[in-house]
């Protein structure tokens, strides 16, 4: 695969869409590409209640919902892994593992890959009781016990949701106070099948050929104990997925593309859009925002 194109959006996320939307519009060439599905992250979130338009939603009919509205305009998306991104004179060139795409603008819109506990047996058992999707993973679970770790809005999120069809959730978290929305809080508290485990950090993963339990120590009375869980599901935070960018000098301390108010980097036309952008609040909805503005952006330049 060897193109050119007016616009290359690395990332099918909420992002990425959202900036395909507007610049199909103005009736601008793009090309999408990403590395798995359409959707991005949303795709594994179990219930979405803070989108406009919906009371509630799943994630996978949102990111459907994402997906359809593309190919309403005739987008295809195109598949593949970044590996570089290099610019010369006034043209970008994407290398990826299935060939070379050139254009005038990137959109860079990769979202983040999820932080891992490094703990003995996270990477052996990964695929056997080890998962970092409950949506795609949880059902194999129905009647078990299974573990949660982490405090934020998606450790509380997919808790709630694995409650509905486990025997019990132990949600393991390092404090007592979580980093969640109060309602969500609220929820998990008045879940009977939901157990906390607080001020508790993990230590191993444990089991034969599959996970039979994790180990936790209590951080403040140093007691460990071995959780009986079928299944471990750490959200402990995420990584920005920004492979292909370190040599264009974008990124702060921890790896966050830095732009300016209109998405754009320090490099002309290179823009970052999404949770892989720092900024203090990463939600679908200030994804698509920033989508949108890298999108009217270029096409101002364009005109």
């Amino acid at each position: 695969m060897d193109r050119k194109t007016d616009v290359t959006i690395v990332g099918s996320g909420p992002a990425g869409i959202t900036a395909t939307i507007y610049l199909k519009r103005a009736l601008i060439d793009v090309v999408l590409l990403d590395k798995y599905v359409p959707g991005g992250k949303v795709n594994f979130t179990a219930e979405i209640e803070n989108y406009p338009g919906f009371n509630k939603i799943s994630g996978p009919d949102l990111a459907g919902k994402f997906f359809e509205q593309i190919q309403n305009f005739g987008v295809e998306v195109t598949y593949g892994d970044v590996l570089d991104i290099e610019k010369k004179a006034d043209q970008f060139k994407v290398i990826t593992d299935d060939g070379t795409i050139t254009s005038k603008f990137v959109i860079f819109a990769t979202g983040t890959d999820e932080r891992k506990m490094n703990i003995p047996g996270e990477d052996e058992f990964k695929g056997k009781g080890v998962s970092y999707c409950a949506v795609c993973d949880g059902s194999f679970y129905k009647g078990e016990s299974v573990a949660v770790v982490g405090g934020g809005n998606s450790a509380l999120q997919e808790a709630l949701y694995l409650s509905g069809f486990v025997k019990k959730v132990f949600l393991v978290h390092r404090r007592q106070g979580f980093r969640a929305d109060e309602l969500l809080v609220k929820k998990v508290k008045s879940t009977s099948n939901i157990e906390l485990v607080l001020d508790s950090v993990t230590l191993a993963v444990e089991g034969k050929e599959l996970v039979s339990g994790l180990r936790v120590k209590n951080a403040i009375t140093g007691e460990e104990k071995l959780l009986p869980v079928k299944a471990v599901f750490p959200y402990i935070g995420q990584i920005p997925a920004t492979k292909g960018l370190s040599k264009l000098q974008v990124l702060d301390e921890h790896g966050y593309v830095i732009v300016d108010e209109n998405m754009e980097t320090k490099v002309d036309n290179l823009f970052g859009a999404g949770d892989v952008v720092k900024k203090n609040l990463r939600q679908i909805v200030t994804a698509t925002n920033d989508g949108a503005i890298a999108a009217i952006e270029i096409t101002h330049r364009s005109l």
